[in-house]
């Protein structure tokens, strides 16, 4: 249902472009009253289309247990998709159709129908396949500190920085989307996007508002249109204290595609930073995506102690309590606090943390050990 409803909401915003929207509309109203049942739900692509700008929940079958879907709301007023569109619904999707039999997949993003194993299987296989651990990571690793900037400066940082050393371009880079471009000008060179301090991809403008698609990122700016020969300018309005970002010229300007950006760089940020480790608790190692990627880090304190380390930033804690980790550690981003005791319940075998948490209980078997 909540793929259905995703799928209508992105064809929906793409009508005036893509000719093939409104039959993408009906399909989905098809598979919703095939789900809910006769006299149950919409019954027309009109009548899903209405739905779609109201919380999911006035949609989807009653829920045995509260869920994020609850308040999403897929359309904004203007019919534009919503941020939580690709922030929340998303982690939600299912397969409706083998990808030979949903003719939709020629021309919906690939995060509107795609799990996110789908799209990293797809981006990596190759690197598997030929066994390399040193490329895997390094590759991955580029996708996930280097999703977007100007072209050339994306390639030689790959090809020459010692940080990305056999790296390989597995993602496309593609051009930045026009929702996240601002043109402050009639030139050519009068147009300009703002990177997300956190994950470095485009934020989304809409005056006078700019922010990263992502909310727990906290990445929300006022636009100050620039006068007198000074380019456009953001001012913080969240709580956040992330620096403020510069404008960018879209000239040469590139950035993954959004299903990366939102299936692998998003959660492979606080995977990342797991390498703090090694700075704050020296001695301390920290591998990252070891074997390839069946698990998050390994990380071994200096006496040989060794934590298996997966990290997990799904919206619904069910996606990891229904699908373990192979890891005995999970950690969550600190925004995902509010997860922690629901996974312990459920998964009591395994030991579940914060990355603040996490952090801690590494430093204090080092410091306990150094005592002895």
């Amino acid at each position: 249902m909540a793929t259905a409803a995703l799928r209508a909401a992105v064809a929906w915003s793409r009508r005036q472009e893509e000719p093939r929207a409104w039959r993408e509309v009906a399909r989905m109203t098809g598979v919703i009253m095939y789900v809910r049942g006769p006299g149950v739900g919409p019954s027309t692509p009109t009548d899903l289309v209405a739905a779609l700008f109201r919380p999911l929940e006035k949609l989807l079958p009653e829920p045995t247990e509260p869920s994020e879907l609850d308040t999403v709301v897929l359309l904004t007023g203007g019919g534009d998709l919503s941020d939580a569109a690709i922030e929340i619904a998303c982690d939600y999707n299912q397969a409706l159709f083998g990808p030979d039999a949903d003719p939709a997949v020629e021309w919906l993003p690939r995060w509107a129908w795609q799990r996110s194993e789908q799209v990293e299987r797809q981006l990596f296989m190759s690197l598997v396949r030929d066994g390399d651990q040193a490329a895997y990571t390094a590759s991955r690793r580029f996708v996930v500190e280097q999703p977007a900037g100007d072209m050339r400066v994306l390639i030689d940082k790959r090809t020459s920085a010692a940080r990305y050393a056999g790296a390989r371009q597995v993602a496309e880079y593609v051009e930045i989307p026009k929702d996240r471009q601002f043109r402050f000008g009639s030139g050519a060179e009068e147009s300009c996007w703002w990177r997300c301090p956190v994950c470095q991809w485009p934020m989304r403008v809409q005056p006078p508002e700019v922010r990263c698609s992502y909310a727990p990122h906290g990445s929300r700016f006022r636009l100050l249109s620039g006068s007198g020969g000074v380019g456009p300018e953001l001012v913080r309005t969240s709580t956040s204290r992330t620096a403020v970002p510069d404008a960018l010229p879209v000239t040469g300007a590139r950035c993954v595609e959004p299903a990366v950006w939102r299936f692998i760089t998003v959660p492979g940020i606080p995977e990342v930073e797991l390498e703090r480790l090694e700075v704050r608790f020296p001695g301390t190692e920290v591998e990252l995506w070891p074997v390839k990627d069946t698990f998050d880090a390994l990380v071994t304190a200096p006496d040989g102690r060794r934590w298996t380390v997966d990290v997990k930033d799904h919206v619904d804690p069910r996606r990891i309590i229904d699908d373990p980790p192979a890891a005995q550690h999970i950690v969550v981003p600190n925004y995902r606090k509010g997860q922690v005791n629901q996974i312990r319940r459920q998964l009591p075998e395994k030991s579940v943390w914060t990355m603040n948490g996490f952090v801690r209980q590494v430093g204090d078997h080092i410091r306990g050990g150094e005592q002895q």
